[in-house]
């Protein structure tokens, strides 16, 4: 048994637990010990890091003497020289470039300095990891049986209990780019409840959250079609048909489990059938989807004409919002987990990042592609279900928030901090964030009573949107 942190651990436990049955007992007495000997390395761990930062200081305080000193030692060379001297524009420069070089030799002194303690005080830290592995092995051993979920979990927050510090945080421009997004959202939900205060707008709430929710499930799974640069303007149109004949199947057989299945099933289809005419055929996508999007439409018209131009759905469908919401936190963290944490994200990024370069690294651009299209299908699918129950006990046709809804994606996906052409700085909760934002953006146009300019507001939100994008990811320019 090898431990890192330099065997904490008595060793008279140690050989009573490689010459012991596992027993409940032994684990007692791991756990008894582990809490003394933590309680001992944190005291140590603080003593360490206090002497890290005097330290840390000292560095600096030296650095900041030899800048200053060797600002005295140019100065006093440039104040020895004549009169005249100092008047020739060669000496001046000389002087003036001199002091930037003790400059930028400090400059860059702190930075090895800053960048020092970092990695100190972080292996300072990762002590309590090492412990913990240690600990989490003898238990083990000393039990008979591991417990690899608290494992899992513990090891995540200490990891980031060591990486994360204060100035690390405030210094992460990432991670503050990424917040615009989720400020401007609370910044259109604030502007919404003030524009009803002074409008008197009763937006219903629940209608508000009930459209967002529509939204963000495609928008969650679409995020894996346009993560890899590929493109799709037919999603309204499919989830309608989806909601149409999950619609058609409750009314058929009043089978709750069976609606869902076939609007999962046909969603699913769509977005496979997309991903082969698209990868397969070498249709290119644009001009395949905008012909999906009218062959669907034309579909769903014509069933409609067999149900009266209005599809009816019966009452008993579950029409609670909590309800609808359940279903997007699923979801979203379905499409989290597979998007992070497999290969399947990892090789859309990669196709979104360079097509080519990754077809050289053995990545299946049609295999990839299908599976995307098929995740966002189910994306499709639920939402196309959740807009039926929705509807439960009244009726739809066309001019549903899931017509528009393709407009809404490829706004909520940019607007949540992605580019169209995908890559690297694709996440799923882009779909979320920018989903929210377009149905609440809808609303504070409704509440000012100047509705039919939010579409023209959507247009100017995604140019700027995506120009910001753009610039921002655009490679960087070496400097001369």
């Amino acid at each position: 048994m090898e431990f890192q942190s330099n065997k904490r651990f008595s060793e008279e436990l140690l050989n009573l637990i490689a010459n012991s049955d596992p027993s409940k007992e032994l684990g007692e007495k791991v756990t008894s010990e582990y809490k003394v000997l933590k309680e001992e390395l944190e005291l140590e761990i603080k003593n360490e890091l206090e002497k890290a930062k005097l330290d840390h200081e000292s560095n600096l305080k030296v650095i900041e003497e030899e800048r200053l000193q060797g600002i005295k030692k140019n100065d006093d060379i440039f104040n020895a020289l004549s009169d005249e001297d100092k008047l020739l524009k060669a000496h001046i420069e000389e002087h003036d470039n001199a002091i930037k070089g003790v400059n930028i030799v400090a400059k860059r002194a702190r930075i090895k300095e800053n960048n020092d303690y970092d990695l100190l005080e972080k292996d300072i830290k990762l002590k309590r990891l090492f412990f913990y592995n240690d600990y989490s092995m003898v238990l083990e051993k000393a039990t008979g049986k591991g417990n690899k979920l608290a494992d899992v979990v513990n090891t995540m927050i200490l990891e980031k209990r060591a990486t994360l510090t204060l100035r690390g945080v405030l210094k992460n421009k990432t991670m503050w780019t990424n917040m615009i997004p989720l400020a401007m959202l609370i910044v259109a939900i604030i502007v919404f409840f003030v524009s009803n205060s002074i409008t008197g707008y009763k937006g219903d709430m629940t209608d508000i959250i009930n459209n967002g929710v529509f939204v963000a499930v495609v928008a969650s799974g679409a995020v894996y079609i346009y993560s890899s640069g590929s493109f799709d303007m037919s999603l309204g149109a499919a989830s309608l048909m989806c909601a149409t004949l999950a619609g058609i199947v409750w009314n058929t057989t009043g089978n709750l489990f069976l609606s869902l299945i076939v609007s999962l099933g046909l969603g699913a289809i769509l977005g496979i059938v997309n991903a082969i005419l698209a990868n397969v055929l070498g249709l290119p996508v644009m001009v395949m989807t905008l012909t999906m999007l009218n062959i669907l439409n034309s579909i769903h018209a014509v069933i409609l004409q067999t149900q009266g131009n209005e599809l009816v759905i019966k009452e008993g469908m579950p029409a609670e919002t909590v309800v609808y919401a359940t279903y997007l936190v699923v979801f979203f963290l379905l499409c989290w987990a597979i998007f992070n944490y497999t290969k399947m994200g990892r090789r859309n990024k990669m196709i979104g990042s360079n097509q080519t370069a990754a077809q050289f690294s053995g990545i299946s651009i049609m295999k990839t592609g299908i599976i995307s299209f098929a995740i966002s299908g189910i994306g499709l699918g639920i939402a196309g279900f959740l807009f039926t129950s929705y509807k439960s006990g009244s009726q739809f046709s066309t001019g549903t928030v899931l017509d528009t809804i393709g407009l809404n994606v490829v706004i909520a996906i940019v607007f949540g901090g992605m580019t169209t052409s995908g890559g690297p700085r694709s996440r799923i909760s882009c779909g979320i964030i920018g989903a929210f934002f377009c149905i609440f953006l809808d609303e504070i146009f409704r509440s000012l009573g100047i509705a039919d300019y939010r579409f023209l507001a959507k247009g100017i939100v995604f140019l700027v949107v995506s120009l910001f994008n753009m610039w921002s990811t655009r490679p960087k320019m070496l400097a001369r």
